[in-house]
């Protein structure tokens, strides 16, 4: 495509995405070092693997090997957790070195 026919929006949204494409990976790294998201579960990528081809009904052994299978069975086995996240307001806190709301007293007058 000729630099002609391309208009600014064009240009504009192939750069944001492309940079988002990029910053992706060292932006959730920085999110998780914040404490703002949870970090990922290491099996995480094997256990929708295997949950998928299992609803596909094709066997994942045969596809991804029997130790991966039996891990990703091991983790599916607990039940879920709950994921406390702090809040932006807290992640932003720490960052910066103030205090969080929590670590606040209010002043007795």
């Amino acid at each position: 495509m000729c630099a002609n026919c391309m208009s600014k929006v064009d240009i504009i949204a192939g750069t944001v995405g492309f940079g988002a494409f990029v910053l992706k990976g060292p932006v959730q790294d920085v999110l998780v070092a914040a404490g703002v998201l949870p970090e990922p579960h290491p099996l995480a990528r094997d256990m929708r693997t295997v949950t998928f081809l299992r609803g596909l009904e094709l066997d994942p052994v045969a596809i991804l090997g029997g130790e991966v299978v039996d891990a990703a069975d091991r983790a599916l086995a607990f039940p879920r957790q709950k994921i406390y996240r702090r809040s932006l307001r807290d992640a932003i806190a720490l960052l910066a070195g103030r205090s969080m709301r929590s670590q606040t007293v209010p002043a007795v007058q």
